[in-house]
């Protein structure tokens, strides 16, 4: 562990001095992690239930994506979280909670093979011969080797990715805006909120699963200067810039051609209308394919960070925990490269299983809002430093609201299942808590956690052998 630890401050040191895990950067990766395929494919369906209204959805969606995202944004502004929500849930709450969240990561991150999958269907509408299976096993181990060479090259790939990407959306926004149809923004009309506010509900619902993945950002903690203050500032920073680029991109692709067209399609499908064929091919590279490839990048890095610390802390066999010359944990890193391939290659219906887990994933992400509730009384010392200390009452109020968006969201979730697959879920959801308990209780996991020992990665000086054994 010292070796690692050692090898985790060297890159570090390394990337502080190339200074590219400053605020902006942490920017581009929030950013470029958040805007991924929602845009692309869902808008379409949303409009389906709410009509003109869509463009609006997005934005509600958006604000309660933030709200729901405010135990992460207090988290990193009061402690270095380098395991990202995995530290939140066991540092502040309890290494149970630790071992629950990471239990439903492991569904999320096979759900990034869908991810490659929709590259390499971008490719073959350009390219119909492309064989979309192999194209995504090469950019998923594209982006493995990224994530192994260290967190500069992550940074420095996802800022390129994420300039191409507003590049591609400003265009699409710019031609759809100059041709604005204004019932789009006729509050009144016939065709905004076409199912009146239970439609349009039901589209912000849709929508807001695109806008809550502020918490890939907790797992660069460490590598970020000053990161009690330039994580949080990057997350709130990334808002309103993702507030807009959802608001106007949708308001232009709705209102860039009509409703009848927009409902049900993507915006490719838009772009088709609207663009020559040569500007068509340029905006697939440069939008869809640029909004996958930031995502993938993100979350494969941040989930690779998660479980090296899950690892060190008897969650998963210690080898996970071990670090490349460039710090970076590459067992980790093969691992959640490996649950992305597989089902590529296996052609696993990835659907299925992820919504046999949906329950248990969204419980498990409900209970950072009981970890983070304790942290003042827990971590009184810590929470006193903190960039956003405040009064209890102010905080408490602040975690009532963000739990009770998740609350809402889960209980939409519920809803849309069918009895056998909420029969499943429950079953999938006790059979992986008894797992954590049991193995908890078994003393396989360290009972303490031991992210305190991690602090000192936010400061300059590398701890002496001495400090690292206490």
């Amino acid at each position: 562990m010292r070796q690692d630890v050692r090898r985790q401050k060297e890159e570090v040191n390394r990337v502080k001095k190339k200074g590219l895990l400053t605020t902006s950067s942490l920017v581009w990766i929030t950013v470029g992690n958040m805007v991924g395929s929602g845009i692309m494919v869902l808008t379409g369906a949303a409009a389906e239930e709410t009509g003109y209204a869509v463009w609006l959805a997005f934005v509600v969606a958006t604000i309660l994506g933030f709200v729901g995202s405010w135990p992460q944004i207090l988290a990193a502004g009061t402690s270095v979280l380098d395991g990202g929500m995995f530290s939140l849930n066991s540092y502040f709450g309890h290494p149970v909670f630790g071992g629950l969240y990471l239990m439903g990561t492991i569904p999320e991150i096979m759900g990034q093979a869908s991810v490659a999958l929709g590259i390499g269907m971008y490719i073959q509408t350009m390219i119909p011969s492309t064989n979309v299976r192999i194209v995504a096993v090469l950019v998923a181990v594209l982006f493995y080797i990224c994530n192994i060479r260290g967190v500069s090259i992550i940074a420095g790939v996802q800022k390129y990715m994420v300039y191409i990407l507003f590049a591609g959306l400003g265009i699409f926004t710019i031609f759809g805006l100059m041709n604005l149809n204004p019932e789009a923004l006729d509050f009144t009309g016939p065709q905004f909120m076409t199912n009146g506010w239970m439609g349009f509900i039901v589209a912000v619902n849709m929508l807001t699963f695109s806008t809550q993945s502020y918490w890939a950002s907790l797992s660069f903690s460490k590598y970020a200067k000053n990161p009690k203050k330039t994580v949080p500032k990057a997350m709130l920073i990334a808002f309103p810039i993702i507030m807009a680029i959802y608001g106007l991109v949708t308001l232009a692709g709705v209102g860039g051609v009509d409703l009848e067209t927009f409902a049900g399609n993507t915006l490719g499908d838009v772009a088709k209308v609207i663009f020559p064929t040569w500007m068509f091919y340029l905006f697939i590279i440069c939008a869809p394919m640029m909004a996958l490839a930031t995502t993938l990048n993100g979350n494969q890095s941040a989930y690779s960070l998660m479980i090296a610390p899950a690892a060190e802390e008897g969650w998963l066999p210690s080898v996970f925990a071990k670090t490349n010359r460039k710090g970076m944990p590459y067992v980790s890193a093969s691992l959640v490269g490996l649950i992305i391939v597989l089902p590529v290659v296996f052609n696993w219906d990835i659907t299925f299983i992820t919504a046999n887990v949906m329950l248990f994933t969204n419980l498990a992400g409900i209970l950072q809002y009981f970890a983070m509730w304790r942290m003042p009384e827990k971590f009184p010392e810590l929470w006193e430093k903190s960039t956003f200390h405040m009064k209890k009452w102010k905080f408490h109020g602040l975690m009532i609201l963000a739990s009770l968006v998740r609350l809402v969201l889960l209980g939409a979730a519920v809803i849309s299942l069918t009895p056998t697959s909420l029969a499943v879920n429950v079953l999938v959801a006790v059979v992986l808590a008894a797992f954590c308990i049991i193995r908890f209780k078994m003393g396989c996991v360290n009972p303490t956690t031991i992210q305190p020992q991690r602090e000192y990665l936010s400061e300059e000086n590398v701890p002496d052998e001495g400090e690292l054994c206490h």
